[in-house]
């Protein structure tokens, strides 16, 4: 607990810093806003015109394929929140200031996923959260308090699986400098959940599920939470979130073995 509070002050330290670059540039950040909300409101407007057209989905209701919507919305917005700092990796790596990074008394590791907390999508957050449990609660499907419970049980595991996701993305940033080609690859994958992976034909099917697990960050949960049968269990994917954490965290410290640094 002690560790846990010492980080949390850092990121609150850290997000304070990025608030008063926030109010700095009000009108830049109005029109991320702006973009954004006009951006998520065309695609529930799309699938709302969907719902009146369409009455199932391969073997989705329409009213169900929302919920995987909305999921996505909220793991993608929710890791956006705390690992924004990735999308400045490269330029630390190009410039050697990772090094400064790797001598300070804390988790390099931390330093590179949440050293940019992204306040826009903070602000964004909330409102965004609060239509989604609305909208939610007009739709026709049927949910009970265990699949509620289960679908936070396995949100928790899909925010460990973008974790996990994101490492790799700093992992490949330390061998090769490249990064925002691998994250945009990251988010293009991920916009594939919006819809329930289950529908795509395979191989894609068993990459989204197993080797970029997608679905197991937004299908299962989705399925679990409409008392649907999941197409992979809860348990696997919950061993799948733990397993690959585990094996970014080796490969973050594989990497530094082999960062050459600037001075080199």
């Amino acid at each position: 607990m002690k560790l846990f509070k010492r980080y949390w002050t850092i990121w609150t330290i850290t997000a304070l810093n990025a608030l008063q670059v926030a109010f700095v540039n009000r009108a830049s950040n109005v029109l991320f806003f702006i973009g954004k909300t006009i951006r998520v409101s065309m695609s529930l407007l799309f699938l709302f015109l969907i719902r009146d057209q369409i009455a199932h989905f391969n073997q989705y209701t329409t009213d169900q394929v929302l919920i995987f919507y909305l999921t996505y919305q909220f793991i993608d917005t929710f890791s956006q929140i705390f690992y924004r700092g990735v999308y400045e990796f490269r330029e630390k790596i190009r410039t050697g200031t990772f090094d400064f990074d790797l001598a300070k008394p804390i988790s390099p590791l931390f330093r590179a996923l949440t050293g940019q907390p992204d306040i826009n999508d903070a602000f964004f957050f909330i409102p965004t959260t609060l239509v989604s449990i609305y909208i939610a609660t007009t739709l026709q499907i049927s949910v009970s308090l265990s699949s509620v419970l289960w679908y936070l049980v396995l949100l928790a595991n899909a925010f460990l699986i973008a974790t996990a996701l994101h490492i790799i993305v700093l992992v490949v940033g330390v061998l090769t400098t490249e990064v925002e080609g691998v994250i945009w690859m990251y988010r293009d994958l991920m916009r594939l959940g919006r819809f329930p992976v289950s529908i795509y034909l395979e191989p894609m099917r068993l990459a989204l599920f197993f080797i970029i697990p997608v679905g197991m960050m937004i299908t299962i949960p989705a399925e679990v939470l409409l008392n649907l049968e999941p197409t992979y269990s809860a348990g696997l994917a919950i061993v799948i979130g733990v397993g690959i954490l585990t094996a970014s965290l080796w490969l973050w410290r594989w990497s530094l073995k082999h960062y050459s640094s600037a001075s080199s």
